[in-house]
């Protein structure tokens, strides 16, 4: 999805966090759109420590794009209100360095996900992300697919 004309402020703001700090590897876009307090609130499995502030994302992003250096993420849909947005949203990558306690592994991810953005004061101030981390680590060959019980 492309931004459209008849885009909102608060409409062009997530879609920078995708765009422009995941996407492009702009991690200064960060200090533009994220409140000092902003919190991320992602799947734990995923997410293995607080990150609260926008240096605690930079380090978060920068871990997702070293270890899938290509991810790439395409915002699906965009809706909401002036004091939350919603994006539904496809990610891809591939697993070519560690990603937290995941070894690398070389094979491609493809998930669907959905974030939920409150946002003050023409800033983002709290992020919760939600996608299928079994699907993604089956994908990675991290773990065997659901009943394969063959090792």
């Amino acid at each position: 999805m492309k931004p459209r004309e008849s885009w909102s402020e608060n409409e062009r703001l997530v879609y920078k966090w995708f765009n422009e700090l995941f996407n492009q590897g702009d991690l200064d876009v960060a200090d533009d759109i994220l409140a000092p307090e902003v919190s991320y609130n992602g799947p734990v499995s995923l997410t293995p420590r607080d990150v609260n502030g926008p240096e605690d994302i930079k380090d978060y992003v920068a871990v997702y794009q070293e270890a899938f250096p290509d991810i790439w993420y395409t915002v699906e849909h965009i809706f909401g209100s002036d004091a939350e947005m919603c994006v539904r949203w496809v990610a891809t990558g591939t697993h070519t360095s560690d990603l937290f306690d995941l070894e690398s592994t070389g094979e491609t991810f493809a998930e669907d996900g959905i974030n939920v953005f409150t946002i003050d004061d023409g800033r983002i101030t709290e992020i919760w992300s939600e996608w299928d981390t079994l699907k993604m680590v089956q994908e990675l060959g991290v773990m065997p697919p659901v009943g394969d019980v063959s090792l």
